[in-house]
């Protein structure tokens, strides 16, 4: 589970500098290693796609786990009421900037053919890039809450009555 997770934060890493640097050079028009704007902009639409499919799927899978683990051993139900309520605080960020990302993907690509003013595609960037990192801290505290809840499952932490 942690290395998952640490793979998962680099990915991130990775896909904010990429966002980051993608803006910069539509913004300045330089190339990257020789990779134009609208290649690394595909690139890293990607890269970022993947890593929001695998934070997803971390909590996902860590929530199946958890409901397997209350229904065969008797658990507290609670652990997996709280497993839901971590998906419910993730999941509406995460697919509202994934929206916002693939937007601004897609209407570079009407920029590029001259269909869309360049100024929408720049709003959309800023609004993107502005909302993915509120989106990564939100992510950021969801995996310490659902660390936490995994450790009190496992009787590592114990749960003193005390919600998250």
């Amino acid at each position: 589970m942690f290395i998952f997770m640490i793979i998962i934060y680099v990915f991130t890493g990775a896909s904010f500098i990429l966002l980051l640097l993608t803006g910069l050079q539509g913004y300045l028009g330089f190339t990257v290693l020789g990779v134009n704007h609208p290649t690394l902009g595909f690139l890293t639409a990607i890269i970022y796609l993947f890593t929001e499919v695998m934070v997803m799927f971390f909590f996902v899978g860590t929530g199946i786990s958890i409901k397997e683990y209350v229904h065969d051993q008797n658990g507290d139900p609670q652990l997996h009421a709280r497993s839901i309520a971590i998906k419910r605080k993730l999941y509406p960020p995460t697919l509202l900037n994934v929206l916002l990302v693939m937007a601004v993907f897609i209407v570079g690509g009407g920029v590029d053919t001259n269909v869309i003013p360049a100024w929408i595609h720049n709003i959309l960037f800023l609004a993107a890039i502005g909302h993915f990192a509120i989106t990564i801290r939100k992510q950021h505290t969801c995996f310490k809450e659902n660390t936490v809840l995994v450790l009190k499952m496992v009787n590592i932490l114990p749960d003193n009555g005390k919600n998250l």
